[in-house]
């Protein structure tokens, strides 16, 4: 129903940009398959257990 409106790149863009105004350097969460391609088009990228997105 609500996939494929950018809802979640829309709301993980304005969480990214909240959290580089702090003093973190990373982010990371645990994605669905499904999840996966939208987190990547956002530069998170896989890690073993996680993805992750990171900056400095």
């Amino acid at each position: 129903m609500w996939r494929g409106q950018g809802i979640a790149t829309a709301l993980l863009q304005e969480i990214i940009s909240f959290v580089r105004t702090t003093e973190a350097r990373r982010l990371w969460l645990h994605a669905t398959e499904d999840g996966k391609r939208v987190y990547e088009k956002i530069s998170f990228v896989a890690t073993a257990k996680e993805m992750e997105i990171v900056w400095y």
